[in-house]
This record gives structure tokens, sequence and C-alpha cells, in this order.
């Protein structure tokens, strides 16, 4: 028997809906239903009625023959029907049989002909169907759109056409549609296309790759790269190589010589998971602006124009140009010395026809709309922004640009003219009335030197406003900096874009911003944003919910933890769910949205699960650093640097990996001191306790003591920096914090600190993963 103690001390947990509210929505779900089934049969109507569709009335049918001319039900069946064979397997085709009919013979070859004149159309029209499956894949990116257009296609005894269309195609492409193609085939391996098939629609690109060669050059080199990543990827068997004859030609010599040497290789497995770029490559918003990232750093360092237009045509990205032209003036607005290659840079793109007209504007605006807030960090900002434009419009870059293109800011500085309320040379259109630049100020600008920097007017400024202190709480988590920019601004008739947008930006992102914003609704709602703004914010994200997911996949899911969120931290009455309902399309998402969120929140335990659903993603800082110092504490027992790399990722805290470089190195300096001690204790015959002083008096002992104790340490770093964990940034902000600490770090681990820190900093620089 159950103990009655334990019952009452631990009560039945109880819906957070009570019978009458799920009645009540339980109703309006149904009503709504009723009113989805209505529109669907109206629109069946029209449809039906539109394509003049005349269907048999009678329950009997037309009692029309079967294929086959025995009839059916209601019909008098075939002339002469016996239970003798059917009349092709009649007659007899041996020459001698004195039955023998010669007719007999030509229908077979005529049947044969006719077989293979249907498999032939068969194919053609799937090679067609395919290319054009293809073709939208390279557009969309989406895999589950494939994997349902081929399930519908059906012929899986085809599948290997598939397989050589996509890799053909994805040859003469960048290396974005190349990643794409091995992603997909990784996803599509075995639940939709049979293993059989992939390595024929391989083992026939061998075939043809004589062919291949006269289309694309360099087409051995692709294919191994294909090759070797389906085998990394589990997809292919190694012995698929040997399928490739090298006594076929010299291009089939070298793919089979170039693959055999790569899966031979050491390390060979990490160097082809990123042989197109790394995972994700131009697919996702944060990879390609981390690959145009990565690429205007080298530029800056090596000044190499060619190269920089080499790497930005291989990304195959011409409508997101506009993040390099934003990130090039951004760079060149932090450090002057950066602006003459910047120009540079920018004067041969435009010229070139590289980078588009409006692409150019695009990033011009994106950048001069949040001058105001990039002043707040950098008072000199708007000083070099106009020195910036003008040397730009100096070397013609923005020549065939025009006013409207790029916004008031960027027009004020670029063309001198006047637009919104924002002018250059101190000149608004209010100054006549003695307030140019205070108006300008007092609107959320800034005044730099001769520049007015203004943000523009109206719902385009609030939602931009909003954008720039969502992305910067993400990083510095402070409620009250976000709730005083909303009091600043003073538009509460806008709150609810706020509360859109952040919903929406956290849609994209992890749990760590989901948790996060869960946390400023709680700490915004009522003093800031009223309940109403927060109902209104909401009844626009379940309106908005079909075009979210064109995006997001899984917004259904993510939105309805949202509603079921902020119901049961009480931001929104449980009756919000009953009331918005009449004002949603009966056919759009957001009605599912909005019953997932009730059967959350009418089940037992689901106060529980929403109040956890994002994981408690949002560590504080100190959370962060304790967690950084945990992994590499780890690692000093272990030595297991995958594991200090999976816990750094899932941190998602790139700004603040610095903290991974002082960990690190003071573990080295512990194990160093740990080392000198014992030896020391050893040495006079006194234990380590008595010794434990002689920590600060320990001289430095022999280079392999310190290359004993330090190695670890700079096998973990240089490991994190190749793949890509740690920056050269975040490397070098570390070091400096090391050394400018230097002095603490003495007197906690001897004066020996100083001479492993020198080791270690010689030793990254001489493995050129540590800049000087």
């Amino acid at each position: 028997m159950r103990d009655e103690g334990a019952a009452t001390s631990s009560p039945k947990p109880v819906p957070f809906l009570t019978d009458e509210q799920r009645a009540a929505l339980d109703q309006a779900l149904r009503d709504k239903a009723q009113e989805q089934a209505k529109a669907r049969a109206i629109a069946n109507h029209k449809a039906a009625a539109a394509a003049g569709e005349r269907k048999s009335r009678s329950a009997k049918g037309p009692g029309g023959a079967k294929k086959g001319g025995g009839g059916g039900k209601y019909t008098w069946g075939a002339l002469l029907t016996t239970g003798a064979p059917s009349a092709e397997g009649d007659g007899a085709l041996d020459k001698g049989d004195p039955n023998y009919d010669s007719e007999e013979d030509e229908r077979d070859v005529v049947l044969l002909r006719n077989h293979q004149a249907v498999l032939k159309q068969e194919v053609a029209a799937y090679k067609e169907e395919v290319r054009s499956i293809v073709e939208e894949y390279f557009l969309s990116g989406s895999v589950a759109n494939v994997a349902e257009s081929l399930e519908e296609l059906g012929a899986s005894h085809l599948a290997h056409y598939f397989v050589k269309r996509l890799l053909t195609t994805a040859l003469d492409r960048k290396d974005r549609e190349r990643e794409m193609a091995s992603a997909l085939l990784s996803s599509l391996y075995a639940e939709v296309i049979a293993p059989d098939q992939v390595i024929k629609g391989f083992t026939s690109l061998f075939t043809s790759l004589p062919d291949l060669v006269l289309d694309v050059p360099d087409a051995p080199e692709l294919l191994t790269r294909f090759v070797t990543r389906a085998v990394v990827d589990d997809v292919l068997p190694p012995a698929v190589v040997s399928f490739v004859d090298p006594e076929s030609g010299s291009a089939s010599r070298d793919l089979r010589h170039r693959c055999e040497a790569q899966l031979a290789a050491r390390h060979s497995a990490e160097k082809v998971l990123r042989c197109w770029g790394g995972a994700g490559m131009g697919t996702h918003h944060t990879d390609t602006k981390a690959a145009i990232s990565s690429l205007l750093s080298e530029y800056l360092a090596a000044h190499d124009v060619g190269e920089a237009s080499r790497r930005l045509r291989e990304l195959g990205l011409p409508f997101f140009h506009h993040e390099l032209v934003k990130q090039a003036l951004l760079a060149a607005i932090d450090n002057p010395t950066n602006m003459e290659p910047v120009v540079a840079l920018l004067t041969r793109l435009s010229s070139s026809g590289e980078v588009s007209c409006s692409q150019l504007a695009k990033g011009l605006r994106r950048v001069a709309d949040n001058l105001a807030d990039a002043v707040l960090d950098n008072p000199a900002a708007g000083e070099r922004f106009a020195q910036l434009v003008a040397a730009a419009r100096a070397a013609n870059v923005f020549d065939d640009l025009q006013p409207e293109d790029v916004g008031p800011n960027a027009a004020a500085a670029l063309f001198g003219t006047t637009i919104a309320g924002v002018a250059l040379n101190g000149a608004s259109p209010s100054a006549s009335n003695g307030g140019a630049t205070t108006a300008a100020t007092s609107n959320g600008g800034a005044s730099v030197g001769s520049l007015v920097v203004a943000m523009p007017p109206g719902v385009a400024a609030f939602k931009a406003a909003s954008l720039a202190a969502l992305r910067e709480y993400f990083d510095s988590q402070d409620t009250g900096e976000v709730a005083a920019r909303l009091v600043a601004v003073d538009e509460p008739g806008l709150h609810p874009l706020f509360v859109k947008a952040a919903v929406s930006l956290a849609l994209d992102r992890k749990d760590r911003e989901r948790e996060l914003v869960s946390k400023l609704l709680v700490a915004l709602v009522p003093e800031v944003i009223s309940r109403e703004a927060l109902a209104g914010g909401f009844t626009r994200l379940l309106a908005a919910v079909d075009d979210l997911v064109l995006d997001v996949p899984d917004a259904v899911h993510i939105m309805s933890l949202f509603l079921g969120r902020v119901v049961v931290d009480e931001l929104l009455p449980p009756a919000f769910l009953t009331q918005v309902l009449p004002s949603l399309n009966a056919e759009g998402l957001g009605v599912a949205v909005v019953r997932s969120a009730g059967i959350m929140l009418a089940a037992r335990h689901g106060i529980e699960r929403l109040v956890n659903c994002w994981h408690g993603g949002a560590l504080e800082l100190e959370g962060v650093r304790g967690a950084i110092r945990t992994a590499i504490q780890e690692y000093g027992t272990s030595g297991d640097v995958a594991e200090v790399a999976r816990c750094l990722r899932e941190l998602d805290m790139a700004p603040y990996l610095h903290e991974a470089v002082v960990a690190a190195v003071e573990l080295a300096f512990s194990r160093y001191n740990g080392a000198a001690i014992k030896s020391s204790a050893v040495g006079s015959g006194h234990s380590p306790e008595l010794n434990g002083n002689l920590q600060h008096q320990a001289a430095p002992s022999s280079e392999g003591s310190v290359e004993a104790a330090a190695s670890p340490v700079v096998q973990l770093l240089a490991a994190l920096a190749g793949q890509g964990v740690l920056s050269s940034t975040q490397l070098l902000v570390g070091i400096e914090r090391v050394r400018a600490a230097l002095s603490e770090e003495v007197m906690d681990y001897g004066p020996s600190s100083r001479h492993v820190l020198d080791w270690i900093t010689e030793r990254a620089q001489h493995e050129g993963w540590l800049a000087a």
C-alpha cells in the first residue's frame, strides 16, 4: 500500500487550465475546425466547377469493360472466354512445331521494343523530374522537401540517376552547393535512397569521368572530395575506390590515386569534413557571416584583392554581398589603418561588377542607419564614417548610387543632401527654427563634428533600434539596459513590434537566447510593456507563423512553447488562447500553435515542463566562467581534447572563450609549480606540506620540466584553434589577460609562472596559431 503520509506531503499535480477554461478552449477550437471544413468544401466545389469535372452518380459505375476486354460487373464478358491461358501465353514458338506461326515471333519482338520504349520514357521523365528537384534544393536548401518529392516520384530503382544528377550539377557550382550535395546524400542515405543506388550513382560518374573533364577541368579533384566525404559520412564503403578503373584514362587514374592518398592520410576525417568550407557553409545565416568575416580578416592582413575576389565568387551568394560591404566599412571605422585597403577592395569589387549597386547601397545603409549606436561605443565613429565615405566617393565607389537608395544618414554624408531631417555640415530642415542638432540628438541620434547622425523616423527606426537592443542583450543579458532604451524611445504604441521582434529573433537561435527572451518579457511586463501590447505582439506572431515556418521549420513547436511559457509566467491570462482564435486564419498554422499550447497547459506536470522548456539555456556570466574552468580542469585529468571542444561549443559564448585560454595557462602554472614543489620535497627530505612555503621561492628548473608541464596545454590550445573553437582574437586576449595579471599569478603559482608563460607564447608563435 502507498504511504498516506507521503501522499499528503506530495500533492497530486493539477493542470494549469481549469475545467471551464479547457472547455472554452475546446469549443473555440471546434468552431475554428468547422470554419476550416466549410472553407475547404467551398474551395473544392469551386475547383471542381472550374475544371468542368463530371463524375458518375451511379453507385454501380459506368459498366464499361475492363482493360483486358474480359468485362466486369454488369457486362457480358469477353467472347469465347475459356479457362485456357491468356493470349500472351498461347501459341508455339518452336519452329519445328506443326502449330508454329511466324507472326508469334514478330509480335514478341514488337512487345520487347514497346517495353524498351516505355522504359526509356520512364527514365527520361525521371531524369527531368530529378533535375528540377536538384535545382529547387540548391535554392531552398530543404532536405525534407527533397525526401518528400523523391517518395512521391517513386521509382526507387532509378535513384542512382538522382545521385548522378546531384553530383554533376554540384561539380559545376560553388562550394556552397557542393556542401549542400554532400549533406543531402548523408541525410537521404538508407532512408530514401538505397545504399546500392548510391554506389551505382558514383560508379556511373566514374565511368563518365572523361566526358566530365571536358566541362569541368578539375573534376578529378572535386570528385575525390565527394568520394572521400561520402566515405567519412558512412555513405560509401572505402572499397568503392576499387571501382575506379585506372586503365580507362589519365583522369580516372588521377582520381583513384587522389582517393587512396586522402583516405590513407592522418587526420583525414577532420579535413574531409571541412573540404567544402565547413558544415552548413552558405546555407545558414551565421555560417555565411563567419565565412565573410574570415575572408575580410585575411584580406586586411594580406591586402590581396585578387584572393578576396576569388573567395567571394566561391561563396556564390550575390544576394548577401551587402554583409561584406557592411563588415568592411565597420572595420575601417574601428581602425583607421584599414580605411585605404577597404576603399581599394570596394573599388575593385564595384568596378568589376562583382558587387552590385543594390548590394553596395544596402551595406552602406545598414552601417549609416546604426551609426547612432556605434557613436556610443566609439565617439569618433561619425567623423571616421564621413572620412571613409569621402574617400570612397573620391575613388568612384558610390558613383551609381542615388540618395533615396542609401537612406538619410548615408545620403547626408555622401551627397550633402537633406533627407528626413538629416543634413551634413550641421544643417537640417529645422535649422531655421534653431534646433537642428538638438532635435537630431534628442531623437536618439548623435552629432559628431559636422555630421549629424539620426535614426530614420517612424516604425523602421523603432524596429532597427529594437533589433540592436536585442542583439546587445543577448551578449550582455542586461534587462535594465533594454528597459531604459524602450523608455527613452517613448513609443508605447509600437511595443507589440518589439515583442514580435524579440520572439522572431529567438526562433532561429538556440535555447540560451529563447530563455533570455522569456526572462526579458518577465522583466518588462507590465512595468515597461503593457499586457495589451504583449497580447498584440503574440497576436501578430500567431498570424505570421505561416511565414515564419519557411525560415524556421520547427516554428510551430517553438511558438507553442513561447505561448505556453508566457501564460505560465502569468504575463497573459489563459483566456487569451480562446480570445485570439477568432482573429486567426482557419487554415493557418497559428491555430495549430494555440492547440498545442492548450494541450501542454492542460496536461499534468505541464507547468514544470513549460518552466523548463528551454532547459535553463541562459547561463549567467559567472556560470559560463565556471563551466569553462570546469572543462579545462577535467582536461587536466583526462586529457580529452574532444570533450573540451564539445563543452565550449555547447556553451555558445564565443566572446567569452578567452576565459578558456586563461584557465589553460593557469593549469600549466599549476602543473609546473606542483612538479617543482614535489621535487623540492623529495630532495630535502621534508614533507610536501612543509615545503608548501617554498613555492614562491622555487627557482625555474630545466627546460624539460617546463615542456613536460606546459606541453599538454599547448596541445589543447593548438587543437582548439585548429578546429575553430578559439579564434585568434580570443587567444590573444586570453594571453594578454594573463600577462596583465602576472604579478597576481606569481603570488599564486610562484615566480616561475613568468618563465612558463614565455615558453607557451614562444611555442604558440613558432607553431603559427598565435599572432605576434
